[in-house]
């Protein structure tokens, strides 16, 4: 039986001489340096390493694989790595790859912070509340969310694993980490960019861009590294309600360069200045008058839009749907897409508006009426609406007339409403067989008197005595009633027989007076009867005294003189 003393024994020596190889080729390594090893094979989850001395080294399998979890590396390869610690019981010196990255990582992030150059590295993974990203460069560094890229991120998932170059803004010593950006690198690259794209573009050049933003004013065009805005109304010659009715965000657009600003790089850009502008020589193409076949692209309360053509609009007003009044909703004639027939009935090419009508393609109510009745025929209608100078009055549904002040008495009047009132049932004259300016039946009322005057004019001669009523009183003198249809004037210097002011005339006449006076003058194509008191006085008095001349009285008597006193003697007693 062996001894068990001497088993321990020799045990122990074998044991003490293991460890002091295994110290001995630890002590023969230099720790503090970075080791190179070549690595032999893979077992399992390890990676046996060969560092040079007569122990292995071992790497774990999960410091060399990439994102996806696949070996990075195959026997042969040659790494660096840094002493770890040992394991004497599988007799491997542990090394790691990952603490050599983190310190060689390190080392050159101060560097390039030091010396504001680029490195790249990997984004990991979003910190908590996704303020950002954690970026692999063997040490941890955060990426703010506002570094990532020049213009807002909608989607940070797909940056995770992808490798790119930073710029370090600052570093913590203490804890080996700090802050990076890709937005500086890519505003550096994209600053060379513009500085060349702006020595490159001229006004007027044609270049091809992307749609990067639609705004309600217009939209951002990425043109190879700078963003040019395009305005709303530089993308039609026609109106633009909102610039996403033409234009989607990534939409591939070839746009003109309308200004260049070198100081803060900025352009201005056109897209309807590729093309010719439709209102040019629009007069020539869509005269007052045309018909054309065109589409309805909008409809508001007061009517429809019509395009004519690409970038040409005209406005078919709701009181031009028909002439049979004004409809309730525009809808009950037109809709969107509907391709009719229009007239243009109003041009303004400084303004760039067309009026369109869509009733004016058929006779207009009025038009019917004339065709159907004749100059001179006496009509009936209704007053409708008195003014200062002219009446309108209905006729037939939708066709109405018009009256002026000048046709409604041959002798000139203050107001028609002296002579009409609203609601009234009249009879009128046809004066034309053609519409007014705007489309109204021209009428008369003075016309229908020329009767009544014809039959003054044959039954009153000039020295005849006729009745009258004081009108008015003027100036120049007092205008005179003869019948409702018939107007006369008594001029200042046949009032009376001595010589008067214009304030004295109402000394001598008031107005509503009635008197009797006698026509001097007649102008039957004029229809003016001039009057005069003073006449009348004095061929009263010639009558009176040829009447005294011829009486026993005066026999005796056998000057006018004494004519005359005698006959104021006999008015005395």
């Amino acid at each position: 039986m062996e001894n068990t003393g001497e088993k321990t024994t020799k045990e122990e020596k074998q044991n003490s001489f293991s460890e002091m190889l295994e110290e001995y080729d630890f002590h023969s390594l230099d720790t503090s340096k970075p080791l190179e090893g070549r690595i032999i094979d893979f077992i399992d989850d390890k990676v046996i390493v060969d560092i040079g001395s007569k122990t292995e080294g071992m790497v774990p399998r999960e410091e060399l694989v990439d994102w996806e979890g696949n070996l990075k590396y195959k026997v042969g390869d040659v790494i660096s790595v840094v002493y770890k610690k040992r394991n004497l019981a599988e007799g491997y010196i542990i090394v790691s790859k990952k603490e050599y990255d983190r310190f060689s990582g390190w080392e050159k992030i101060k560097n390039a912070f030091k010396t504001d150059v680029q490195v790249i590295g990997r984004i990991l993974d979003t910190v908590p509340n996704n303020k950002g990203f954690m970026v692999d460069f063997g040490v941890n560094m955060f990426l703010p969310m506002s570094h990532v890229d020049i213009r807002k991120i909608s989607n940070p998932k797909k940056y995770i694993g992808k490798e790119f170059w930073f710029k370090i803004l600052k570093i913590d010593e203490r804890n080996k980490t700090g802050v990076v950006s890709r937005r500086r690198v890519l505003e550096e690259k994209n600053k060379e960019k513009v500085a060349q794209l702006m020595e490159e573009l001229e006004t007027g050049q044609e270049i091809k861009g992307s749609v990067v933003s639609v705004l309600d004013y217009g939209l951002f065009v990425d043109i190879g590294g700078i963003n040019g805005f395009l305005h709303k109304n530089e993308i039609s010659y026609g109106k633009v309600g909102h610039p996403k009715e033409k234009f989607r965000k990534g939409d591939e657009i070839t746009v003109m360069v309308l200004d260049i600003s070198q100081s803060d790089h900025k352009i201005t850009l056109g897209y309807k200045q590729r093309f010719p502008n439709p209102w040019t020589n629009i007069e020539e193409k869509y005269p007052v008058g045309e018909r054309m076949k065109a589409k309805v692209t909008k409809i508001l309360s007061f009517g429809a839009f019509i395009e004519l053509e690409e970038g040409v609009e005209g406005l078919l007003h709701i009181s031009d749907l028909t002439w049979e009044g004004t409809p309730d909703t525009v809808e009950e004639y037109v809709a969107v897409g509907d391709k009719l027939w229009v007239q243009v009935i109003d041009l303004n090419p400084e303004e760039k508006k067309i009026k369109l009508g869509l009733k004016q393609l058929e006779l207009r109510p009025e038009e019917k009426y004339i065709e159907k009745h004749h100059k001179g025929e006496v009509v009936t209608a209704r007053v409708k609406k008195i003014l200062k100078t002219v009446v309108f009055v209905g006729l037939e549904e939708n066709v109405e007339g018009i009256i002026k002040i000048s046709d409604i008495k041959y002798f000139r009047i203050d107001s028609p409403a002296d002579y009409l009132t609203e609601g009234q049932e009249i009879k009128a004259m046809i004066l034309s067989d053609e519409l007014d300016k705007n489309y109204k039946v021209k009428l008369g009322l003075k016309q229908i008197e020329d009767e009544a005057w014809m039959e003054f004019f044959n039954s009153h001669k000039e020295g005849s005595v006729i009745k009258v009523t004081v009108k008015r009183i003027m100036n120049n003198g007092v205008k005179v009633q003869i019948s409702d249809e018939i107007e006369g004037f008594v001029r200042i210097g046949e009032i009376s027989k001595k010589r008067i002011e214009p304030e004295e005339i109402a000394q001598e006449v008031s107005e509503g007076e009635e008197r009797e006076a006698l026509v001097v003058n007649v102008q039957p194509e004029k229809k003016r009867i001039n009057l005069s008191f003073r006449a009348l006085a004095a061929k009263k008095e010639k009558e009176d005294i040829q009447k005294y001349m011829k009486s026993d009285d005066t026999k005796s008597i056998t000057t006018i003189g004494d004519l005359l006193e005698n006959e104021m003697d006999k008015k005395n007693k």
